[in-house]
């Protein structure tokens, strides 16, 4: 994933107002003079272009040294092993489901609500009225209560990617209409939808949006997060195996899912090979390069699985990435300045512009290409990808079970039943 001329007075406000947000805090335990951030981004990726502009210019205006080291996607990995020493970075980011089993389930992390109540670095509203708070609805709390643990700079969303400028290929509002493209493309000898099979949540998706239009949110969170196992006998979860099954018995994805290697479906997705990917909002920014001329990147939401206005349900899939503090940061104070002053709209905009992606901020216009997604997000509820999951639990249990069914191996009630003995098993494991 890649997957970012004044008055004088205005700005003498302007410094004034910097100055009383950056001094607001005082240090817990540190001398407030510096950081340490752990990043998951590596040194050569947009998003941390950004970041080192912004840390430039906070050192510069505040005097606080900011000692970064670009871990990339093992920051957390790296992490756990120091929350025993005292020996902890003051500073992490990485997305919410990453962040929640290393540092909120156990207790370890700062709650950042004073961030959340004060103005980003000059700015005058807080920074809660500043962002689309709804995004962090389905944010799991700290034993104490909160969800406000984590500082959201970016976030992702999943939808239905297609070509505009395919004439064969229209977006579907209902599953009814999905299945009309691709039986239509079928007989005109295309594929219709192309996944990457060796990447588990991005087939899993399919099951995962499809038992929540079916039955409403709720059902997978239910299935997923109950030890005895009885949430997967929802009738929504058979009747979305029992979609799933159709679409791999009609032969409508792209052939070679099964084996295939990522980013293998992706790309021959952008070239024209299959009308349909369901993935992040990355994906424009991985597939660029393999689309022809005149592609279009077009985003549709999910399609509702019932065929009324009045029956769809349409929440949309979130995922945020964002900024969050360990609770034995000896420099913790210093950690939320910073984050106050990359908050602010002129430096937040960067992760729109220079590394197209989506910021938590409505006043912040999203890439083109990600204007389809943005729009969805703001106009629909958010709903967590496989809520309440973990990466060891798809890992061992979910996928093991789901991939025998998206893959032609194994009916609906054979998903199920396998889903419920995998899942029992890695419950009583894990208690």
């Amino acid at each position: 994933m890649t997957h970012t001329g004044t008055r004088t007075a205005a700005v003498a406000l302007a410094a004034t107002a910097v100055l009383s947000s950056l001094t607001g805090c005082g240090a817990d335990g540190g001398d407030g003079k510096s950081l340490t951030y752990w990043s998951m981004w590596t040194e050569n990726e947009p998003q941390a272009a950004v970041l080192k502009s912004a840390i430039k210019d906070f050192t510069a205006d505040t005097g606080i040294k900011v000692t970064v080291q670009w871990q990339g996607r093992t920051v957390l990995e790296k992490l756990a092993p120091t929350l025993t020493t005292g020996k902890v970075p003051d500073l992490v980011d990485q997305s919410d489901d990453k962040l929640y089993p290393t540092l909120v389930r156990t207790g370890r992390a700062k709650d950042l609500s004073a961030v959340f109540d004060r103005p980003a670095t000059g700015e005058k509203k807080p920074l809660s009225k500043a962002l689309k708070m709804s995004y962090l609805d389905y944010l799991r709390k700290l034993p104490g209560g909160s969800n406000r643990w984590l500082v959201p700079y970016e976030v992702t969303s999943v939808n239905l990617w297609y070509n505009a400028a395919d004439k064969d290929v229209r977006p579907p509002k209902t599953w009814g209409e999905l299945l009309e493209v691709c039986t239509k493309l079928k007989a005109k000898g295309r594929a219709c939808i192309s996944a990457d099979g060796d990447q588990p949540v991005y087939i899993i998706w399919w099951l995962d949006y499809l038992a929540d239009r079916i039955g409403g949110d709720g059902v997978m969170k239910k299935a997923i997060t109950d030890p005895s196992g009885k949430g997967w006998d929802d009738p929504a979860v058979k009747e979305a195996a029992e979609k799933i099954h159709e679409l791999v018995e009609e032969g409508y994805l792209l052939k070679g899912y099964d084996a295939s290697k990522y980013p293998e479906q992706q790309n021959r997705w952008a070239q024209g090979k299959a009308a349909f990917n369901l993935n992040g909002s990355w994906l424009p920014t991985e597939t660029r390069k393999f689309a022809g001329k005149g592609f279009d990147f077009r985003a549709a939401p999910f399609p509702s699985a019932a065929d009324t206005m009045a029956d769809r349900r349409n929440a949309t899939d979130v995922r945020v990435f964002g900024f969050a503090v360990p609770k034995q940061a000896k420099n913790a104070a210093a950690a939320e300045k910073f984050i106050s002053y990359f908050m602010a709209k002129k430096r937040l905009r960067g992760i729109a512009t220079e590394a197209d992606n989506i910021t938590p901020r409505p006043d912040i216009a999203a890439p083109p290409v990600l204007r389809d997604v943005q729009q969805q997000m703001e106009s629909t509820p958010s709903r967590e990808q496989l809520p309440g999951s973990v990466t060891s639990y798809t890992d061992k249990a979910l996928y093991p079970a789901y991939k025998k069914l998206f893959f032609g191996e194994a009916g609906p009630e054979e998903f199920v039943a396998e889903m419920k003995k995998l899942h029992v098993s890695y419950a009583k494991a894990h208690r």
